[in-house]
């Protein structure tokens, strides 16, 4: 757990991807702040109208009050930086919330496979693969509710293993923690109340192993047959809810009613072969997909049944009921996320069948490399010695001749089922490494639409990042906004979104917000340098046109205004640029076309700007443009990361403070921290994995 949080905390992204994740955070800020759960309905959050009157998030209350200590942090850190810097700390420290919570599955699925006898290194080794070749590793990054319910109900599960496959103890012991996996179970249902549908699956698992344990003991005479823990695990379930139906009934008049409401029938309308299908096997969202280990689960469901028939009933019918629950939801996708986001808490249960092949395969290496060390010379009957094989491994060994050695040495045979699981969780990294290093919302804003995504294999997710990932490599401009060469412009602020496509990466056309910005870095060496902006202004006639003002370098500079032929509202400005680099600022008055009239549009906006063209020394030179957008406020604007105009190097928190512009003294007081407490949590957890073997 230690070793995957450290890697995670450098991984991080520090920032949230969605609505929902601000709403979440704005709930955790009321706490703190205000100390209540009402929201300002006038920021964009999910909410909905309580019984008195204020405004609710629509998710349950349990991710927001487990990251109150997150929040409380990252606002006292955040009031020692300007208020247009404040959001950032807040948000990175924020990341490092389900970074613990998923490095906390990871933990729980190593201890899980050892408490049901498999061998510490194969449970390591799922446990590994479960943190950095599935789509846990993304969502780590994010403050979605999945991965804390993900860890209590496999917390639940490891209790429950315990009580049953440990070495008998105290039964005040094992009905404590049978109890406490009834509460655990409920702590799920605080964070989505939808995973209730989980309750009979567990409840199907108890029943199996309360009579499993009956029957080992003789016979069903009560007096020397246990009771059932099932009934403990009740108490502690109904115990662990007390609270939450006291939430509902205050919040919205009702212990039984929540934040999503009571029309259910509106939500579940998707045929369920269709979201079964996609949640499974579609190219944009299927499991198959975005967790490839679980092949290897698949190959090891018989053995893994004829050992822990109990478990492998509880895989199943979990995999059937979540599967089929969120196959039939209106957005069984998970909308903008990596992966099938509803299965998260799937992912550690359906990985378990894998157990048995690891293991093997492991075994295998292992009396591998034992033969290989016992054979390495063995004598050649040629000579006159006793040339039988040393060990039994080494019958199928392949003899090396060498000439100039009275010895015969022997060479054993990869292995290859170790070799497919090698390559099935190498590919699976490389998967979910694309998750990391594009922002999964650029995609989902490149172009496609969700259907698209999700059906097409060619507009897929993981062939989309691939591209974008591919186009970077090649610095066309993501590394640009860092290096900023010669040749190239950045719009720095002052305009609205771009309405050039947005498959090519267009930045032309777009709007001004009354004072856009762009900075260019001309190559003064070739000569005069001159730069012309086709500016259109689009208000209604009675309004008159725009006063349209050029500054560069916060001067005045002389413009040629040409009218440019058959468009009769686009004029061509021409000017000098005597810097590099220089700061060009386009002024002119706004108008709204909502107010006016004249258009839906309902935002302030000046002129449009068509092109720019630039001529160095009489030729005329294709520049790179590229956006970098400002460093995000207090509540930062989510284009400012996913915007895919702005090309990111990576969807790293480093890389973000990189070119937020907030100094070096911030930067290092913000990163520091972090990756300190990274490379310890690496270096213990590492060295604690060594000492142990």
């Amino acid at each position: 757990m230690l070793m995957v949080f450290g890697v995670y905390l450098l991984t991080m992204s520090g920032h949230t991807y969605s609505t929902d994740e601000e709403t979440m955070l704005a709930v955790s800020r009321s706490l703190v702040e205000r100390g209540t759960w009402a929201i300002n309905p006038g920021d964009g959050w999910v909410h909905v109208e309580g019984a008195d009157g204020r405004h609710y998030s629509v998710f349950g209350p349990g991710q927001s009050l487990a990251a109150v200590p997150w929040v409380a942090v990252g606002l006292t850190v955040g009031s020692f930086f300007p208020k247009d810097q404040a959001g950032f700390p807040l948000r990175l420290i924020l990341a490092s919330y389900n970074a613990l919570i998923a490095a906390g599955i990871c933990g729980l699925l190593a201890a899980a496979g050892m408490a049901l006898g498999y061998a510490r290194r194969a449970s390591l080794l799922l446990g590994g693969t479960l943190a950095f070749a599935t789509f846990l590793w993304p969502h780590s990054r994010t403050f979605f509710a999945e991965p804390v319910v993900a860890l209590c109900f496999f917390a639940s599960f490891y209790l429950i293993i315990r009580v049953y496959h440990a070495t008998p103890g105290s039964r005040t012991r094992a009905n404590t923690l049978m109890l406490l996996s009834g509460v655990l179970f409920s702590a799920a249902l605080y964070a989505k109340v939808q995973y209730a549908i989980a309750l009979p699956t567990f409840l199907l698992y108890l029943a199996i192993k309360d009579r499993k344990l009956r029957m080992a003991n003789g016979d069903f005479h009560p007096q020397r047959t246990p009771k059932p823990k099932i009934a403990i695990w009740l108490g502690g379930l109904a115990v662990g809810l007390v609270p939450l139906f006291i939430y509902n009934w205050a919040i919205f008049g009702n212990p039984l009613q929540t934040g999503y409401g009571s029309d259910t029938g509106s939500l579940f309308k998707t045929p369920l072969y269709e979201g079964v299908f996609g949640l499974l096997l579609s190219p944009g969202k299927g499991l198959v997909w975005y967790a490839l280990p679980v092949l290897l689960a698949l190959v090891g469901f018989s053995r893994f049944t004829r050992k822990h028939n109990a478990e492998a009933v509880l895989v199943l019918t979990l995999s059937v009921t979540l599967v089929s629950f969120f196959g039939m939801f209106h957005l069984w996708w998970g909308g903008g996320s990596w992966g099938p986001r509803f299965l998260i808490p799937l992912l550690p249960f359906v990985l378990l069948p894998a157990l048995p092949v690891i293991q093997r395969a492991m075994r295998a290496v292992g009396r591998r490399q034992k033969a290989e060390g016992s054979i390495t010379r063995v004598p050649d009957t040629r000579y006159g010695e006793n040339g039988r094989y040393a060990t039994v491994e080494a019958r199928r060994a392949v003899p090396l001749q060498d000439h100039h050695s009275p010895y015969t040495r022997y060479r054993l045979p990869l292995n290859r089922h170790a070799l497919l699981i090698a390559a099935v969780i190498a590919l699976g990294f490389f998967v979910n490494l694309m998750g990391l290093l594009v922002n999964f919302d650029t995609y989902v804003n490149a172009g496609e639409d969700d259907d698209t995504r999700n059906w097409s294999p060619a507009a897929s997710p993981i062939g989309g990042h691939l591209g974008l990932v591919e186009e970077r490599l090649k610095v066309r401009e993501g590394l640009l906004s860092l290096l900023k060469p010669a040749e190239t412009l950045f719009f720095k602020s002052g305009f609205s979104y771009s309405e050039g496509s947005k498959e090519r990466r267009e930045l032309l056309p777009r709007w001004t917000t009354g004072n856009g910005a762009i900075e260019f870095r001309p190559d003064l060496s070739r000569g005069e340098v001159e730069v012309t902006l086709r500016l259109s202004d689009n208000r209604p006639p009675d309004m008159g046109r725009a006063a349209v003002t050029i500054l560069a370098n916060d001067q005045p500079v002389p413009v040629q205004a040409a009218p440019v032929p058959d468009a009769p509202v686009s004029t061509d400005y021409t000017f000098p640029l005597m810097a590099s680099p220089s700061r060009v600022e386009i002024r002119s008055d706004t108008w709204n076309p909502a107010a006016s009239g004249a258009g839906a549009r309902n935002e302030d906006i000046g002129v449009r700007l068509e092109s720019i063209s630039v001529i160095e020394g009489g030729i005329a030179r294709r520049y790179e443009m590229v956006e970098t957008l400002p460093v995000p406020a207090y509540y930062p604007q989510p284009r400012w990361y996913y915007n895919p105009d702005t090309q990111h190097p990576a969807d790293l928190w480093l890389v973000y403070m990189a070119e937020a512009g907030i100094g070096r003294k911030t930067m290092l007081t913000i990163a520091a921290p972090v990756v300190l407490v990274s490379l310890l949590c690496i270096f213990f957890g590492v060295r604690g994995l060594r000492t142990e073997d």
